[in-house]
């Protein structure tokens, strides 16, 4: 059924309650994706089997289909009390590299490139030991004075990614949470404390590097990663002015969850100040609230049911409709955190405990060593962030929805339509939606719902009544629809 998206300009009036997605685009997405943070030092231990099942899970359209993929460049893990949290660092001394360290991590990142991810992204939570005013990967601060030195690592170690293992990198964030040096030691994690009055000159001695290199143009610098909207938005004067040619996106974490008026205000602060510069949301993780997005805040506890996979999508929501981003990464995609014994309690996986966190799509068994459990246990976050990993593709554009409280995300492709939305609460509804552009032809070629009994699955197709394409919501689901232009 080929069907013209609007019949007439003014039948789009003549619909109580109906939902209206408008012709001008909105924002052009970026990327969707996460981190290798820490679990490859464990996953790279699993059967071969596993390792690949994994990989497509994550990297391909049959999976997650993600577009984004950030691989943890390690500083050694000196300090860090938590092997999986200490992932091998290249660096032996100055000019002098063990390019066969971290196996774990490349096997990975490998993976990402051979599947085609397009936006890969080597990301630093520590230096190496040369770099930081303890020697260590954690509970320091960046050294002054080696930021011509830690150019030259991170430049040496983007051609060697780059040019020997012919994995295209396209940007680097070389301090990842720098308010934070994650001390004092033994750490829990890496972390390179570099202060404000620090990080202009560090994204200068790296650029000068990579441009020595004739890499400035191939990979983009991305700065700061602040854990927090409002820490990014009162440092960025103290550096962002005097680096502002160097630097390709402005990168911040979300870990002060802020409302839709807080984030608002600070896009637009870093609009006013960086007219040229996108703003991405890179690192978010580990809150425990409701299906609508309420009761979020920074906590412990896991949740794999459906409840913890709308809240996190309607987070989602929040960056690409609210603040008009272009572009998401989860925390760790894979996660050991699940807080029960899998073995011990078949159930548990699936259950709701206090014990675990949120902070990966994928969970495995804590105690895999011993036990050789080697299961991947997948949550309601995983198939509820597989909508838009399938559908939000780079180049690809949102157009507003109008007349609507419900979160309705409509996103644009040179060959599909695609509409996401999400219903928190526990009644079915059915929202009529037109379309502003008269000229639109579009045939509906799938329905996918993620709910409480329901993975991606496909579903019926919508009606066109009216003037309006009928799409039913189920209770508590997020569902995607995929209509092709003619």
């Amino acid at each position: 059924m080929v069907i013209p998206a609007v019949l007439l300009l003014s039948s789009l009036f003549s619909f109580a309650n109906g939902a209206v997605v408008l012709s001008a685009p909105a924002q052009t997405f970026a990327g969707i994706g996460g981190s290798g943070a820490w679990w490859p030092h464990d996953l790279y231990q699993f059967p071969d089997s596993v390792r690949r099942n994994l990989s497509n899970l994550l990297f391909s359209q049959e999976g997650l289909g993600l577009s984004s993929y950030r691989y943890n460049l390690g500083g050694g893990g000196l300090g860090v009390s938590n092997p999986v949290r200490a992932p091998e660092t290249f660096y032996v001394s100055k000019g002098v590299y063990n390019w066969s360290a971290d196996a774990q991590g490349i096997y990975f990142l490998k993976a990402a490139a051979e599947r085609k991810v397009p936006q890969l992204t080597v990301f630093v939570n520590s230096g190496p030991r040369d770099f930081t005013t303890n020697g260590l990967s954690c509970g320091g601060l960046f050294k002054n004075g080696t930021e011509a030195g830690y150019g030259q690592y991170i430049a040496d170690t983007l051609d060697h990614i780059i040019h020997n293992m012919n994995i295209p990198v396209s940007y680097l964030s070389p301090f990842n949470e720098p308010d934070n040096s994650f001390g004092p030691a033994p750490c829990g994690q890496e972390g390179m404390q570099t202060d404000p009055n620090q990080r202009a000159a560090v994204i200068e001695g790296i650029y000068a590097k990579l441009a020595a290199k004739g890499l400035q143009n191939t990979v983009g610098i991305m700065a700061d990663e602040s854990s927090s909207l409002d820490r990014a938005q009162s440092e960025y004067p103290t550096w962002l002015s005097k680096v502002i040619d160097k630097i390709a996106v402005l990168c911040h974490h979300t870990y002060d969850f802020p409302t839709d008026a807080r984030y608002q205000n600070y896009v637009n602060y870093a609009k006013s100040i960086a007219p040229t510069k996108l703003t991405w949301m890179s690192e978010v993780c580990c809150t425990m609230g409701e299906a609508d997005g309420s009761g979020r805040g920074w906590s412990g506890g896991y949740d794999p049911t459906i409840r913890g996979g709308l809240h996190f999508a309607t987070l989602m929501m929040q960056s690409f409709i609210v603040a008009g981003e272009a572009h998401y990464d989860f925390w760790t995609l894979v996660s050991n955190a699940i807080g029960c014994s899998p073995l011990s309690n078949p159930t548990c996986p699936y259950s709701i405990n206090t014990d675990g966190w949120q902070d990966g799509l994928i969970y495995y068994d804590p105690d895999y060593a011993t036990n050789k459990n080697y299961r991947l246990y997948v949550t309601k976050h995983y198939w509820t962030m597989k909508h838009f990993g399938n559908f939000l593709k780079p180049g690809s554009v949102r157009h507003v929805v109008n007349n609507t409280t419900t979160a309705i995300l409509a996103v644009e492709s040179k060959t599909t339509f695609a509409l996401i939305a999400i219903n928190a609460y526990g009644n079915p509804t059915t929202i009529p939606v037109s379309f502003q552009n008269t000229a639109l032809s579009l045939k509906p070629t799938g329905v996918y719902r993620t709910s409480a009994s329901e993975d991606f699955a496909s579903v019926g197709l919508p009606s066109y009544t009216n003037g309006a394409w009928q799409l039913n919501l189920a209770p508590t689901s997020l569902t995607s629809w995929v209509f092709s232009k003619n």
